[in-house]
């Protein structure tokens, strides 16, 4: 009766993990379609929480960038930055990504697709 038991329990957990693997491909083959606000004019480079209803963000409005305050009901401009600086951030970041070796599985994966 014991191992009756057993062997349905390995089987729930079996089915459980398939189901879990089969709702993260779902999710990584049709979130990668997704548009991420690339290609519009105002786009949130950097967003860093300060609480749970506070945090900073770096946004994009053209070609200039701008450091915010986001607060529940209130935004506040806090200064204008560099463009250079920014954009030597966001290059240190994305080689960064390349240098990430799950990257490199990502990009082989979307490559054979």
């Amino acid at each position: 009766m014991e191992t009756v038991e057993l062997i349905l329990s390995f089987l729930k957990m079996i089915l459980g993990l398939a189901a879990v693997l089969a709702l993260l491909f779902v999710v990584l083959r049709f979130g990668k379609k997704m548009n991420y606000g690339g290609n519009q004019y105002i786009q949130m480079v950097e967003k860093v929480p300060l609480s749970n209803q506070a945090f900073l963000a770096v946004v994009r409005v053209g070609k200039s960038y701008h450091l915010a305050s986001v607060s529940s009901g209130k935004v506040d401009l806090l200064k204008e930055l560099p463009p250079e600086e920014v954009e030597e951030m966001m290059e240190r970041r994305r080689r960064q990504l390349e240098e990430n070796p799950v990257m490199h599985m990502w990009r082989k994966r979307n490559d054979r697709e």
